[in-house]
Protein backbone atom coordinates (compact mmCIF):
# COMPACT_ATOMS: atom_id res chain seq x y z
CA UNK A 1 0.00 0.00 0.00
CA UNK A 2 1.11 3.16 -0.96
CA UNK A 3 1.99 6.07 1.60
CA UNK A 4 -0.98 7.78 3.35
CA UNK A 5 0.39 11.10 2.45
CA UNK A 6 0.71 10.41 -1.02
CA UNK A 7 -1.92 11.40 -3.59
CA UNK A 8 -2.54 10.03 -6.87
CA UNK A 9 -4.47 11.51 -10.22
CA UNK A 10 -5.04 11.43 -13.62
CA UNK A 11 -4.21 14.99 -15.46
CA UNK A 12 -4.79 16.16 -18.54
CA UNK A 13 -2.32 19.15 -18.06
CA UNK A 14 1.38 19.16 -18.40
CA UNK A 15 4.02 19.39 -16.07
CA UNK A 16 7.41 20.34 -16.50
CA UNK A 17 8.80 19.74 -12.89
CA UNK A 18 8.39 16.27 -14.10
CA UNK A 19 11.46 16.32 -16.00
CA UNK A 20 13.35 16.63 -12.80
CA UNK A 21 11.76 13.24 -11.21
CA UNK A 22 12.89 12.00 -14.41
CA UNK A 23 16.39 13.84 -14.45
CA UNK A 24 17.08 12.03 -10.48
CA UNK A 25 15.85 8.10 -11.73
CA UNK A 26 17.54 8.36 -15.11
CA UNK A 27 20.65 9.27 -14.28
CA UNK A 28 21.15 5.59 -12.31
CA UNK A 29 19.54 4.01 -15.48
CA UNK A 30 22.89 1.79 -17.55
CA UNK A 31 21.26 3.30 -21.27
CA UNK A 32 21.30 6.77 -19.72
CA UNK A 33 24.59 6.95 -21.75
CA UNK A 34 23.07 5.92 -24.78
CA UNK A 35 20.26 8.39 -25.01
CA UNK A 36 22.42 11.37 -24.11
CA UNK A 37 24.98 10.62 -26.70
CA UNK A 38 27.40 10.31 -23.94
CA UNK A 39 26.85 13.29 -22.31
CA UNK A 40 25.09 12.65 -18.96
CA UNK A 41 24.50 16.58 -18.43
CA UNK A 42 21.97 15.85 -21.35
CA UNK A 43 19.33 14.09 -18.78
CA UNK A 44 17.46 17.06 -18.50
CA UNK A 45 17.09 18.58 -21.55
CA UNK A 46 15.80 14.86 -22.80
CA UNK A 47 13.37 14.48 -20.42
CA UNK A 48 11.53 17.59 -21.16
CA UNK A 49 11.92 16.98 -24.69
CA UNK A 50 9.94 13.41 -24.83
CA UNK A 51 7.50 15.31 -21.90
CA UNK A 52 7.00 18.15 -24.13
CA UNK A 53 5.97 16.08 -26.86
CA UNK A 54 3.58 13.52 -25.60
CA UNK A 55 1.90 16.20 -22.90
CA UNK A 56 1.91 19.53 -25.26
CA UNK A 57 -0.44 17.78 -27.74
CA UNK A 58 -4.15 17.24 -26.97
CA UNK A 59 -5.03 13.42 -27.33
CA UNK A 60 -1.97 11.89 -27.70
CA UNK A 61 -1.09 10.83 -23.94
CA UNK A 62 -2.32 10.34 -20.39
CA UNK A 63 -0.40 11.33 -17.66
CA UNK A 64 -1.14 10.17 -14.03
CA UNK A 65 0.98 11.24 -11.15
CA UNK A 66 1.73 11.12 -7.35
CA UNK A 67 2.02 13.98 -4.98
CA UNK A 68 3.24 14.15 -1.35
CA UNK A 69 1.41 16.28 1.18
CA UNK A 70 3.54 19.10 0.48
CA UNK A 71 2.53 19.17 -3.65
CA UNK A 72 5.52 17.96 -4.58
CA UNK A 73 5.69 15.76 -7.72
CA UNK A 74 7.40 12.16 -6.15
CA UNK A 75 6.36 10.05 -8.90
CA UNK A 76 4.74 9.87 -12.58
CA UNK A 77 3.68 7.48 -15.27
CA UNK A 78 3.05 9.03 -18.74
CA UNK A 79 1.58 6.42 -21.60
CA UNK A 80 0.52 7.02 -25.33
CA UNK A 81 -3.06 6.18 -26.67
CA UNK A 82 -3.46 3.08 -29.21
CA UNK A 83 -3.09 4.83 -32.10
CA UNK A 84 -0.17 7.52 -31.14
CA UNK A 85 2.95 7.50 -31.05
CA UNK A 86 5.59 9.35 -29.46
CA UNK A 87 7.63 12.09 -31.70
CA UNK A 88 5.44 10.55 -34.67
CA UNK A 89 3.92 14.23 -35.74
CA UNK A 90 5.32 17.60 -36.81
CA UNK A 91 3.58 19.10 -34.33
CA UNK A 92 5.13 17.03 -31.26
CA UNK A 93 8.14 17.39 -33.23
CA UNK A 94 7.99 21.39 -32.68
CA UNK A 95 6.02 21.37 -29.70
CA UNK A 96 9.15 19.26 -28.17
CA UNK A 97 11.80 21.75 -29.78
CA UNK A 98 13.50 18.42 -30.78
CA UNK A 99 16.18 20.16 -33.24
CA UNK A 100 16.92 21.82 -29.64
CA UNK A 101 18.13 18.42 -27.86
CA UNK A 102 19.47 16.95 -31.00
CA UNK A 103 22.05 19.98 -31.78
CA UNK A 104 23.33 18.84 -28.39
CA UNK A 105 23.75 15.56 -29.07
CA UNK A 106 27.26 13.81 -30.48
CA UNK A 107 27.80 12.60 -33.71
CA UNK A 108 27.89 8.96 -32.20
CA UNK A 109 24.42 10.23 -30.07
CA UNK A 110 22.83 10.91 -33.60
CA UNK A 111 23.70 7.81 -35.03
CA UNK A 112 22.90 6.00 -32.07
CA UNK A 113 19.31 7.39 -32.45
CA UNK A 114 18.90 6.70 -35.95
CA UNK A 115 20.10 2.88 -35.89
CA UNK A 116 19.00 1.71 -32.52
CA UNK A 117 16.01 3.79 -31.71
CA UNK A 118 14.61 4.14 -34.75
CA UNK A 119 15.16 0.69 -36.38
CA UNK A 120 15.94 -1.66 -34.00
CA UNK A 121 14.52 -1.29 -30.99
CA UNK A 122 10.76 -0.86 -32.60
CA UNK A 123 11.37 -4.19 -34.49
CA UNK A 124 12.71 -5.80 -30.66
CA UNK A 125 9.74 -4.59 -29.64
CA UNK A 126 6.95 -6.30 -32.63
CA UNK A 127 8.96 -9.51 -32.54
CA UNK A 128 8.50 -10.10 -28.11
CA UNK A 129 4.86 -8.36 -28.02
CA UNK A 130 3.68 -10.04 -31.13
CA UNK A 131 1.97 -6.73 -32.05
CA UNK A 132 2.48 -5.19 -35.53
CA UNK A 133 3.67 -1.91 -34.54
CA UNK A 134 3.67 -2.45 -31.00
CA UNK A 135 4.07 0.89 -29.71
CA UNK A 136 1.63 2.54 -31.63
CA UNK A 137 -0.84 -0.02 -30.98
CA UNK A 138 -1.27 -0.72 -27.43
CA UNK A 139 -1.09 1.32 -24.26
CA UNK A 140 2.17 2.21 -24.38
CA UNK A 141 3.98 3.36 -20.80
CA UNK A 142 6.44 5.44 -22.08
CA UNK A 143 7.92 6.54 -18.69
CA UNK A 144 7.29 5.59 -15.18
CA UNK A 145 9.11 7.34 -12.60
CA UNK A 146 9.81 7.32 -8.93
CA UNK A 147 11.43 9.90 -6.85
CA UNK A 148 14.31 7.45 -5.12
CA UNK A 149 13.12 8.21 -1.02
CA UNK A 150 9.46 7.09 -2.32
CA UNK A 151 10.83 3.69 -4.43
CA UNK A 152 9.47 0.70 -2.73
CA UNK A 153 6.47 1.74 -1.19
CA UNK A 154 3.66 1.16 -3.44
CA UNK A 155 3.82 4.34 -5.10
CA UNK A 156 4.41 2.75 -8.68
CA UNK A 157 2.08 -0.57 -8.54
CA UNK A 158 -0.65 2.87 -7.28
CA UNK A 159 -0.06 4.78 -10.48
CA UNK A 160 -0.09 1.48 -12.37
CA UNK A 161 -3.66 0.67 -10.94
CA UNK A 162 -4.99 3.58 -12.53
CA UNK A 163 -3.39 3.28 -15.86
CA UNK A 164 -4.66 -0.43 -15.63
CA UNK A 165 -8.66 0.82 -15.31
CA UNK A 166 -8.10 3.46 -18.27
CA UNK A 167 -6.68 0.53 -20.37
CA UNK A 168 -9.07 -1.64 -19.40
CA UNK A 169 -11.51 0.89 -20.53
CA UNK A 170 -10.13 1.01 -23.62
CA UNK A 171 -9.96 -2.62 -23.97
CA UNK A 172 -5.84 -1.98 -24.87
CA UNK A 173 -2.85 -4.09 -24.24
CA UNK A 174 -0.44 -2.21 -21.76
CA UNK A 175 3.23 -2.36 -22.60
CA UNK A 176 6.71 -1.14 -21.91
CA UNK A 177 10.13 -1.97 -21.75
CA UNK A 178 12.39 -1.01 -19.08
CA UNK A 179 16.67 -0.52 -19.59
CA UNK A 180 17.18 -1.41 -16.09
CA UNK A 181 17.15 -5.24 -13.95
CA UNK A 182 16.28 -3.86 -11.02
CA UNK A 183 12.60 -2.95 -12.29
CA UNK A 184 12.06 -6.29 -13.71
CA UNK A 185 11.06 -8.15 -10.57
CA UNK A 186 8.87 -4.97 -9.92
CA UNK A 187 6.63 -5.27 -12.91
CA UNK A 188 6.33 -8.50 -12.46
CA UNK A 189 4.43 -7.62 -8.92
CA UNK A 190 2.47 -5.08 -10.20
CA UNK A 191 0.88 -7.89 -12.37
CA UNK A 192 3.07 -7.34 -15.82
CA UNK A 193 4.41 -10.65 -17.81
CA UNK A 194 7.78 -11.14 -19.84
CA UNK A 195 6.56 -12.21 -23.39
CA UNK A 196 10.07 -12.75 -24.36
CA UNK A 197 13.58 -12.68 -22.83
CA UNK A 198 15.99 -10.29 -22.70
CA UNK A 199 17.72 -8.68 -26.08
CA UNK A 200 21.72 -7.21 -25.36
CA UNK A 201 22.79 -4.07 -27.20
CA UNK A 202 26.03 -2.43 -27.22
CA UNK A 203 26.82 1.27 -27.69
CA UNK A 204 30.24 3.26 -27.86
CA UNK A 205 29.16 3.98 -24.36
CA UNK A 206 28.42 0.74 -22.49
CA UNK A 207 26.21 -2.63 -22.80
CA UNK A 208 22.81 -2.66 -22.26
CA UNK A 209 19.64 -4.97 -21.93
CA UNK A 210 16.35 -4.46 -22.89
CA UNK A 211 13.29 -6.31 -20.92
CA UNK A 212 9.66 -6.05 -22.40
CA UNK A 213 6.51 -6.65 -20.20
CA UNK A 214 2.96 -6.30 -21.18
CA UNK A 215 -0.82 -6.62 -19.62
CA UNK A 216 -3.91 -8.02 -21.09
CA UNK A 217 -6.95 -6.30 -21.21
CA UNK A 218 -9.99 -7.22 -19.20
CA UNK A 219 -12.29 -5.29 -21.51
CA UNK A 220 -14.30 -6.68 -24.54
CA UNK A 221 -13.08 -4.13 -27.67
CA UNK A 222 -11.25 -4.96 -30.06
CA UNK A 223 -7.63 -3.68 -30.80
CA UNK A 224 -9.40 -2.01 -34.77
CA UNK A 225 -11.98 -0.16 -32.57
CA UNK A 226 -9.48 1.16 -30.15
CA UNK A 227 -7.41 2.14 -32.56
CA UNK A 228 -10.26 3.69 -34.71
CA UNK A 229 -11.82 5.68 -31.68
CA UNK A 230 -8.23 6.89 -30.59
CA UNK A 231 -7.74 8.62 -33.89
CA UNK A 232 -11.35 10.07 -34.49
Amino acid sequence: MAPPNVTFEFVDHPTEEAKEVFAGVMKHDPVAKCLTGGDLNLIPLLGLTFLRALLLSPGVSHMFTARDDTGALVGFTVFTLPGQLMLSTQEQRENAKLSEFASQLSEAGREFYAETMDKLIPKANDKAFGIEDSERNTYWCNFAMVRSDYQGKGVAKALFGLAFKEADKLGATVALTTTNEINVPIYEKIGFQQPDEKVTYMSPWTEWYLWFFKRSPSGSKSATEVITQARV
